[in-house]
């Protein structure tokens, strides 16, 4: 009866709005029972009778990744300014769900927490902030509430601002939550608004803001500490190339004895442990900008094979080659007029972790480009990027891949880790620092499964001091570290 219904509804708009039977056939057949049906269409008032927005939406999105969105072009053109060529097809739900409500009215969504850290969420959580602040925010994490590869949030929010708190509540324990509403009744706190800024939202207590901005206030900038600055490690252009084994390293030199001279250890991010190096026993080829080939037959024959890709690109159209550029084939794509402080001792850390993995190298190794260094043999320094407390301050204010204090990656660029504050310190004390760092160093160098418990309570215990913190604050500490 309801196709009957459908098909004289179709004949009866053709003939009151004049369009064309593929218009009204697509309004009659909308079928408002079948809730895995889609329209083509949509029309508040025809299908609902709202003229002012509705009361409450509700929904749990799509989960699209931006790279498989077909129709881009619709997208850019329909959002605008908010749109994003990587972000995930939900972002736009979120923006229309809010625009479809009363003044008054609430949406409540179930979604990835990407939109949360993602560069590609900044114009959402913009756009949330401004229009539609947030009343509560669950992030679930880890934890396996619902049978989704995502890691999900729920978000209840309200088309009106002028709100300054939210209450918020994050999953940081592995394994299922069933009782939602429990565990934001027992676990949520506030949090100001303010405190959730364009760049990333983290959902962290206001007694963690307070300490970061205590630790903050403590120190100089690291950036203003480290006299000689902060450097990033080499972009090869293409590793396959120039980053070799040992057995290929003794065959070039064993094929011409001057290959040595191009020929250096070499050291990747995930070579770089806390309080120690795992060199993997490669090396690379540096053949910086200046070098002449010619002096090392051996060496060309090997990059030889990889010209091709070697080749700096004519245009950004090319498909085959490394980005343009002066630099020849066969040279180290980026100019490192700094590689004389690879010679020297340095702290090393990598450009992503769970955690702050600091170590002193004091070999001569040159570094990729998912290293940075800090010139200088500095065991104080080191002290302090290892300790409990710098731990979590790098989880309050890194950019990260998700949440940071529930085993998320944090990136560690070079802007962000020039504002970590460095207290100043008596000579006394730092020497003392830099002297437990070191016998940690050397003990997990020697032997990595070293118990050096000791002597990093002791340290961690003078870098509270240090900054000021009190034995609320320390325990704060200990109770968020995750080392």
């Amino acid at each position: 009866q309801d196709a009957e219904l459908r098909a004289a509804l179709a004949e009866a708009l053709q003939d009151l709005w004049r369009r064309g039977p593929e218009t009204t056939r697509a309004v009659a057949d909308w079928d408002p029972y079948d809730q895995n049906a889609s329209a083509a269409w949509f029309d508040a008032e025809w299908m609902f009778g709202v003229t002012k927005g509705f009361d409450v939406v509700i929904g749990n999105p799509p989960y699209v990744r931006g790279e498989k969105i077909e129709g881009k072009a619709k997208l850019r053109a329909a959002f605008g300014d908010f749109y994003r060529g990587t972000a995930d097809i939900y972002t736009y739900f979120f923006k229309r769900g809010v625009e479809l409500l009363a003044g008054d009215g609430l949406l409540c969504f179930i979604t990835s927490n990407k939109f949360m850290r993602a560069g590609y969420g900044e114009p959402l959580r913009a756009f949330l902030k401004r229009e539609a602040p947030p009343i509560s925010l669950l992030d679930l994490g880890h934890t396996g509430a619902f049978d989704a590869t995502v890691r999900p949030a729920v978000m209840l929010t309200a088309r009106n601002g002028g709100r300054e708190t939210l209450r918020a509540a994050a999953v940081r324990d592995k394994g299922k939550v069933t009782d939602l509403g429990g565990f934001m009744e027992k676990n949520g706190f506030a949090l100001p608004v303010a405190a959730l800024p364009d760049k990333g939202w983290s959902l962290v207590e206001p007694a963690l803001l307070r300490l970061r901005d205590k630790i903050e206030a403590a120190g100089e900038p690291l950036g203003e500490y480290a006299e000689e600055g902060l450097y990033r490690g080499i972009i090869t252009g293409l590793n396959d190339a120039f980053v070799i084994d040992e057995e290929t390293r003794e065959r070039l030199i064993a094929e011409d004895p001057k290959s040595e001279e191009l020929i250096k250890p070499w050291l990747r991010g995930r070579d770089v442990r806390r309080w120690r190096v795992n060199w993997a026993g490669l090396h690379v080829i540096f053949t910086r900008q200046g070098t002449n080939i010619e002096r090392y037959p051996a060496i060309k024959r090997h990059l030889q094979q990889f010209r091709a890709d070697l080749e700096p690109k004519a245009g950004r159209g090319a498909k085959q080659g490394r980005a343009p550029g002066s630099y020849k084939w066969f040279e180290i794509q980026a100019a490192i007029a700094y590689h004389e402080a690879f010679n020297r001792p340095r702290i090393v850390y990598p450009d992503i972790g769970t955690e702050m993995r600091a170590a002193l190298d004091r070999k001569s190794r040159l570094m990729g480009n998912t290293c940075y260094m800090i010139p200088g043999d500095d065991g104080y320094l080191l002290a302090l990027l290892n300790s409990k407390l710098m731990d979590v301050y790098f989880r309050l204010v890194m950019p990260c891949l998700d949440d940071p204090f529930s085993g998320g990656d944090m990136r560690f660029f070079r802007a962000d880790m020039e504002r970590a504050p460095i207290a100043l310190a008596k000579s006394k004390t730092k020497r003392r620092l830099a002297g437990l760092a070191n016998r940690i160093q050397d003990a997990q160098q020697a032997d990595p499964g070293a118990d050096t418990t000791a002597d990093e309570r002791e340290l961690n215990r003078i870098v509270y001091d240090l900054y000021n913190l009190d034995a609320t604050d320390a325990a704060l500490i200990e109770q968020n570290a995750r080392h």
